[in-house]
């Protein structure tokens, strides 16, 4: 929502100061009131996602593993597909059991690293990427 404004983990002055909310100078250079409920005070470290690999050839299966490293240096992992390969997967014969529930699956439009790390950034600023993906023992 305030995606032209803040950046996740940046720190910002606070110019002014209401009940519910701060006015900030913003990435934009211009100062806006936010709400505090997208602010955490004093230090806290916020992870950040740095880098992504494919765990597996993509030529190979229709939910591709991923795993999502944080500038922390915690992993965390999840199952990338397409709709095409979702349907794809479903089309096996032998599919048992015929349904799923995979709450770390992220379906993209292509297959390519440009919109996959599009995706992930874009769930990483809207604080959904541990949601999205589970963690790396």
């Amino acid at each position: 929502m305030y995606g032209h404004a803040l950046t996740k983990g940046k720190i910002y002055q606070a110019v002014a100061e209401e009940a519910d909310r701060y006015r900030i100078i913003g990435n934009h250079d211009k100062r806006v009131w936010i709400n505090k409920y997208y602010f955490v005070d004093g230090e806290v470290e916020v992870p950040i996602l740095s880098s992504w690999k494919f765990d597996d050839p993509l030529e190979d299966l229709d939910l591709i593993e991923v795993t999502v490293t944080f500038n922390n240096g915690m992993k965390r992992w999840c199952l990338i597909t397409t709709p095409e390969r979702l349907i794809k997967h479903f089309e096996h014969t032998n599919l048992d059991p015929p349904g799923l529930n995979i709450q770390h699956l992220i379906i993209v439009k292509e297959m390519n690293d440009e919109v996959i790390n599009r995706t992930l950034k874009h769930l990483d600023e809207q604080g959904q990427i541990e949601k999205a993906t589970l963690q790396l023992m």
